[in-house]
């Protein structure tokens, strides 16, 4: 039957192009002289094809190689391909493409501009891939994607598919490493055919390293993290017709100390002078090396967070005639355990808050049609439904001593109370994507999308008796309040593809993408607001090709993106909310190669120019400005009062998006002896500057390079493997981002550290049966 075709097609896909790792196995092959990039088959418009056919901008690397990186995490493709990062801090949270990402502030009810889609199944929270071992390719498509995926993903998708069970024959693997940081990784997969027609797989693992800042208040390490979980697979063909596949996934994350890995960045002379904020006698500051590069905090909150991440997916895939009809019905959760965490960067208790923990839940149907290939207009349609509800059971409470240093007295309670928000999104589109041949190489290209979203959203608070003190100043909880917003919309493409010659596509399309609305409230005042949709007009015009016999693959394109009514951190004058902030514009090239040098050596580049600005958007006064004593005359803004200058970012950088971006790589395979073969493999992905704050000059991070090598020896059955591996060859120390610390005067900074920014050296060994 077709699907199983399918199937094999896609398991069979060992090389992927434009990925730091290429594979040569299919130039190994002794009895043949001639050899050529192998071809990559990936589902970026929902149906099997050839990589260089697929007019998308789009980016592809199997599982095998990029665990070969030594790289553990899904977000890791950062690393691996130009033009994609993955931000951990809070105004720069998620996936980012062509410079475009969540842009700060954003309610954990708002979707996020890149999506992020798991063996068919979008995923709006949480990271469900918190191992690589069972992965069988990721695509990165750039763009709006909603017509392909029927799901707002106005600036692209993360399409990850994992290795699907076969009835084959009982096999399996082992994989093991041990690094710097007493950094750890186990897993194993088993596939198991239970019969002719039902083949299941189990996959386990489990992650560990421990921290990387040195809390001396505490005397703790935080920045650890323990990850373990499994997925549960069963696929059946009862009939040549009928395909069943059932996915079960559940998987658990640990972290010692809180979310936010903080190290003080700069502090004013003023705030270190005696009786200063961080002065004594308040602060030792001996032994700290305020800078990029502090590994040390001071804080004296506690923290530390446990979150379980879990779901069901059931995909029924049927032949009619030559159409296949395609149904997807998944569930998913995401449980935060209580939790409670500082954010103030000092060793005394300015600022406290503490959570009882959400559950966020989602609930998806998709139907979709796909007509076959060949035929003169080829296409896939469909309805996708969805229910996401957010801050199921959770009340967050936070405090603060605004008088700190000099005096606990008064405590205000910012949230009055325990605060209580729950936000149910449900959303319903109709979806057609395809093109039409018009001939044998010229076809038009389109789709449409025709989007309805309903968010409802309420928010109450009541007393909390927990940060209850005699200094408390008194407040009244906040009533209950309920809110909903609704929008209909229609996105799409359209666009052409000219077959050039037999190895050169040339393409171009229009694209216009579309991001729902959501409901906020202030944490304050309550007050409501009703965020209405983002959109975005996308122009896009490529090329993809190969030369010499299919052993030279060049690609490119140019793009430009505009946004309007961008969701993003509005500030209103007391504090920052998600609303619509004007809009922005990203413009660029994205140039791309793989080269076959020798049947078996592989290299590659990758390069991306990125200009990311903010066409309109008013904010608070940059705290740089503040503290030189210039917001008078530079934040002066539309809206602005005598004790509230409000700044136009108009022209400046989106924060954390560089305009520069490459990768190099290569991969070299051959025999050691007639029983042995030896891998070498490595890259280098370089970042320009960033500023995470708009206007402030004491947020940016200067350019890096990092540099990934791995060696291995393995049998030529390719039944064990032992190897080496390094992560940030030199040691480069970078940060996530650097951004002002709240609740202190203007001129104090702190770090958001990652694992990543420091050397990893390790041992791998992995088993096949």
């Amino acid at each position: 039957m077709k699907m199983k075709k399918l199937a094999l097609i896609i398991a069979g896909v060992a090389g992927t192009q434009m990925s730091p790792l290429m594979s040569v196995a299919n130039a190994q092959d002794s009895a043949s002289s001639a050899y050529s990039l192998e071809e990559v088959v990936v589902t970026a418009t929902r149906r099997a094809e050839r990589l260089q056919d697929v007019p998308l901008a789009v980016n592809a690397v199997s599982g095998d190689q990029l665990k070969k990186t030594a790289f553990k995490d899904i977000t890791d493709i950062a690393y691996t391909f130009s033009g994609v990062q993955y931000g951990e801090s809070p105004n720069d949270d998620g996936f980012r493409v062509r410079g475009i990402g969540t842009m700060g502030g954003f309610s954990s009810a708002s979707e996020a501009p890149v999506g992020v889609v798991v063996d068919n199944v979008v995923v709006g929270f949480g990271n469900p891939m918190a191992s690589l071992g069972d992965i069988e390719r990721v695509e990165v498509l750039k763009g709006p994607q909603g017509t392909q995926f029927g799901k707002n993903a106005s600036s692209g998708v993360v399409n990850v598919t994992t290795k699907r069970p076969n009835t084959d024959a009982l096999a399996g693997s082992l994989y093991a490493s041990y690094a710097s940081l007493n950094e750890h990784d186990i897993n194993g997969l088993v596939n198991v055919p239970l019969s002719d027609t039902v083949a299941m797989s189990v996959y386990a693992f489990s992650r560990e390293h421990d921290g990387f800042i040195d809390n001396v208040v505490r005397d703790e390490e935080w920045g650890g993290r323990e990850n373990y979980g499994t997925r549960v697979k069963l696929a059946a063909e009862p009939t040549d017709t009928l395909s069943l596949y059932l996915i079960a996934d559940y998987s658990k994350e640990k972290v010692t100390g809180p979310g936010q890995t903080w190290t003080l960045n700069k502090l004013t002379d003023a705030q270190t002078a005696p009786f200063g904020q961080f002065g004594s006698p308040f602060v030792d500051l001996s032994g700290i090396d305020v800078g990029s590069d502090n590994d040390k905090s001071i804080e004296d909150g506690e923290g530390g967070a446990e979150t379980e991440n879990y779901g069901l997916s059931f995909q029924a895939d049927m032949d009619l005639g030559e159409y296949t009809l395609s149904s997807i019905t998944a569930w998913r959760e995401y449980n935060e355990g209580e939790f409670q965490y500082s954010i103030d960067g000092a060793p005394y208790s300015k600022f406290k808050a503490r959570e009882t923990g959400q559950i966020k839940r989602l609930y998806s149907q998709e139907l979709r049609l796909t007509s076959p290939s060949g035929n003169a207009f080829e296409y896939v349609a469909g309805v996708y439904l969805s229910r996401q509800q957010t801050g199921l059971g959770n009340k967050a409470s936070a405090t603060l001593a605004p008088a700190q240093p000099y005096s606990g007295a008064p405590i205000i309670s910012i949230t009055n109370g325990n605060s209580a928000t729950t936000t149910t999104s449900d959303s319903a589109a109709l979806f057609i994507d395809g093109k039409f041949h018009l001939s044998d190489n010229v076809s038009l290209l389109g789709g449409l999308r025709l989007t309805r979203d309903d968010v409802e959203a309420e928010t109450y608070t009541t007393v909390d008796n927990g940060f209850a003190t005699d200094v408390m100043v008194p407040y009244s909880p906040r009533p209950y309040q309920q809110a909903e917003t609704t929008e209909t919309d229609i996105s799409g493409r359209f666009g052409f593809e000219y077959q050039a010659a037999e190895d050169v596509l040339v393409y171009a399309t229009y694209a216009r993408g579309y991001l729902g609305p959501t409901i906020t409230f202030s944490g304050q005042t309550g007050a409501q607001s009703n965020v209405a949709p983002q959109t975005v007009d996308d122009i896009t015009i490529g090329v993809k090709s190969q030369f010499l016999d299919r052993r030279l693959t060049l690609n490119g394109n140019i793009f430009y993106d505009e946004f309007t009514d961008l969701q993003t951190s509005v500030f209103d004058g007391f504090e920052f909310i998600t609303q619509n902030a004007g809009g922005a514009e990203t413009k660029g090239i994205e140039l791309e190669a793989t080269f076959m040098a020798t049947p078996h050596l592989t290299l590659n580049a990758s390069y991306t120019y990125s200009d990311a600005e903010f066409t309109d958007y008013v904010t608070d006064c940059p705290k740089s400005i503040v503290a030189a004593g210039n917001e008078v005359t530079q934040c002066a803004a539309p809206g602005s009062t005598a004790s509230t200058h409000l700044y136009q970012a108009d022209g400046e950088s989106l924060p954390g998006a560089p305009k520069h971006s490459a990768v190099l790589g290569f991969v070299y395979d051959n025999e050691l002896t007639n029983s042995l073969l030896i891998d070498l493999a490595g890259n280098a992905s370089y970042r320009s500057e960033t500023q995470n704050s708009v206007g402030d000059e004491n947020t940016i991070q200067e350019g890096y390079t990092i540099v990934n090598l791995s060696a291995g020896i393995s049998s030529t059955e390719d039944t064990w493997r032992v190897g080496l591996f390094v992560r940030n060859l030199f040691d480069k120390d970078y940060n996530s981002a650097i951004i002002g610390l709240p609740f202190a005067d203007a001129g104090a900074y702190v770090n958001w550290r990652v694992r990543n920014a420091e050397r990893t050296v390790g041992a791998e060994v992995s088993y096949n049966f």
